[in-house]
């Protein structure tokens, strides 16, 4: 078997255990609750433990990768997520499930800077769109299988499981990444890790995640909230002036002069806002609307991961072939439409209504992502590869962020002005889908900024 496809392989590992850890904790969210006797704003850490990690060490740890090499940053990331995993099935407290999930995000953030880099590195350009469509397959079955496994798993054998069952695959892939991944022909002599960048970095995205995390629940308004923002506006500026001056910065900022590579993240971006805008509502429509139960809701929004899990393979080969930037902006085309359609879904609307509108997301989403993906991943130079993969996850992420603080935004305030009463649900719903669909709107903009030459 040639190396690009063993090398995939072992990637698929670790992005799947990473992919699939963040949605598998969603459903156990009520009986950890219970478990542990706490309130859902406190549980609710266990998750946004997870994502606040990953998003605020993306850049640094993709920088740190293409220093010591992808291999090392790869393996030790698959041995702290199965650690990290251990640890959160025997605490014993919320706080310590917490802590633990900021060594297993830790682990996923090393998975996620390090693992499209080595496909990358590993196949050939004229292949990399269908190297980046395979690694959506995965994304989206992780992303699918996520509550359906942890549903079963918690009512049979109970939350612990969800955790424990990635000790075995954890350890597996460990040692296949160490007996199959190439060593990185680094060129480390004299390289140093830029800190004042990383640490003024951090603490301004990790001020911005939790302003737009706990803005809803604090007020906007508040002292609290207005404070995070300010920390995450003068260290931003200050991170700024440390790289246009540094010798080995965390990130070059010329390369967002690169047409390419600064428009496929801004599309990238405004995409995850608008998608998880649709994955924030859509769970409140379908229960408290149509009455779905949890297990019916649970089938109709596979239809996404479904969609996309098809499609994203067939969109790599051929962005491979045509045009990257049309695959890509048809695609973002697409799911800008389907955002708009669900704004318009009533209480009369059926299964199927419902799960053709998600379809159709997850199409749009499926055409959008590896071609955009493979545009950054072909931007800049290969022994960069590792912040290319950082600037990457660190705008799918910001945007999953963003996304849900908007349209939740959206939807209260527009709640409030139909009349705050029962009947003001479908207006409000209606107005932050149409919100959404804007947002989409601006990235297929965006999108089409880009050189319409095909990436080489």
């Amino acid at each position: 078997m040639e190396y690009k496809w063993k090398a995939m392989g072992v990637v698929w590992i670790g992005i799947f255990m990473a992919t699939l850890d963040g949605s598998i904790v969603n459903v156990a969210l009520p009986t950890l609750t219970t478990f542990f006797n706490t309130d859902i704003t406190t549980i609710e850490w266990v998750v946004m433990a997870y994502l606040l990690t990953i998003t605020s060490l993306l850049l640094s740890l993709g920088r740190i990768s293409d220093m010591v090499g992808r291999k090392i940053i790869f393996s030790g990331g698959l041995a702290l997520f199965t650690i990290g995993s251990g640890l959160c099935a025997i605490s014993a407290t919320e706080g310590q499930l917490i802590l633990f999930r900021v060594i297993q995000g830790f682990g996923a953030a090393l998975l996620m800077a390090t693992g499209v880099a080595i496909v990358t590195h590993a196949f050939p350009p004229r292949e990399r769109g269908k190297a980046m469509g395979l690694i959506g397959t995965v994304v989206s079955i992780g992303s699918m299988v996520g509550p359906v496994m942890g549903g079963f798993l918690i009512q049979r054998v109970g939350w612990q499981s969800i955790f424990y069952i990635n000790l075995p695959v954890g350890i597996i892939g460990t040692v296949m990444a160490l007996k199959i991944l190439q060593k990185d022909e680094t060129n480390n002599k004299g390289q140093t890790f830029d800190i004042p960048g990383g640490l003024t970095l951090f603490i301004s995205l990790i001020s911005l995640l939790i302003a737009l995390s706990e803005g809803q629940e604090k007020g906007w308004g508040s002292d609290f909230i207005i404070s995070l923002f300010i920390s995450s506006i003068v260290f931003f500026i200050i991170f700024v002036r440390i790289e246009t001056t540094a010798k080995q910065p965390v990130l070059d900022l010329g390369h967002f002069k690169n047409r390419q590579f600064a428009a496929a993240n801004i599309s990238a971006l405004i995409s995850f806002m608008a998608m998880f805008s649709v994955i924030l509502l859509m769970p409140f429509y379908l229960q408290d609307e149509l009455g779905y139960s949890t297990e019916k809701m649970g089938f109709v929004f596979m239809a996404v991961p479904l969609v996309m899990s098809v499609v994203s393979p067939l969109s790599g080969w051929l962005s491979d072939r045509t045009n990257s930037y049309f695959l890509s902006s048809l695609g973002i085309g697409i799911a800008a439409l389907s955002i708009l359609s669900m704004g318009y879904l009533t209480l009369d609307s059926s299964f199927t209504e419902v799960a053709l509108r998600l379809s159709f997301l997850g199409l749009g989403m499926g055409l959008f992502q590896p071609p955009n993906n493979s545009i950054i991943m072909g931007s800049l130079p290969k022994e960069q590869l590792g912040i290319a993969a950082g600037v990457m996850g660190t705008m799918r992420n910001m945007g999953m962020v963003i996304g849900v603080a908007v349209s939740g935004a959206v939807f209260s305030n527009r709640f409030v002005f139909y009349g705050n009463n029962e009947g003001s649900f479908l207006p409000a719903f209606r107005d932050a889908y149409i919100v959404s669909a804007i947002i989409c709107g601006i990235a297929v903009l965006v999108s089409l900024v880009r050189s319409k030459s095909k990436i080489e």
